[in-house]
């Protein structure tokens, strides 16, 4: 046998190990990680290294732009009713873009959120934002702001959460979009 041969089966070798690794991984792994990522998907740990487990889950997104003024106001369609029962903890994250709305204008852009529970103000959830957009080529600038907290310790019972925004341009209009609110209880 030559040098060119003992190539030859070296490589056959390799490429039915490649395809037998290739056919364990479309046929067998996909069910390996779905069976691991289902017994796990629902458990958390806290602080104290304890596991938690997601009770419930709620979730809204914004369907179109919301023009702000200089005081906070009630973001459109930005509100969620939950339900708490006995033990749970309440986690909430609020996402989204503002900016100096679709009309430009340059200069200072200034705001922030905040999350509502039953009309009364949370004052962990407040966020504020100050930018400058002077020296951008463009008219428009965006900053994403986000808040998110943990709630312990309410009774069982059902409550309102709702985002409240304000952002005020110097030129244009103040505007908050692509806002996404996440709710999830867990014991």
């Amino acid at each position: 046998m030559g040098k060119g041969s003992g190539l030859a089966i070296l490589a056959i070798i390799i490429a039915i190990g490649g395809v037998g690794m290739g056919v364990y991984g479309v046929i067998f792994l996909p069910n390996i990680i779905i069976e691991n990522a289902s017994d796990n998907t629902e458990t958390l740990i806290d602080d104290n290294k304890n596991p938690t487990e997601i009770v419930q889950i709620w979730t809204v997104e914004q369907a179109g732009a919301f023009y702000t003024g200089s005081s906070y106001s009630d973001m459109t369609d930005m509100d969620v009713t939950i339900t708490v029962n006995a033990g749970e903890t309440v986690y909430v994250m609020f996402n989204a873009q503002i900016s100096n709305g679709a009309t430009g204008g340059k200069g200072w852009l200034t705001g922030g959120v905040r999350i509502m529970r039953d009309n009364v103000a949370i004052p962990e959830s407040e966020r504020f934002f100050i930018t400058d957009s002077s020296n951008f080529p463009w008219p428009t600038v965006a900053e994403s702001i986000t808040t998110h907290f943990i709630i312990k310790g309410l009774t069982a019972g059902t409550y309102e959460l709702k985002v409240q925004a304000n952002a005020y341009a110097e030129q244009g209009a103040g505007r908050v979009e692509d806002g996404l609110l996440i709710v999830y209880t867990y014991i």
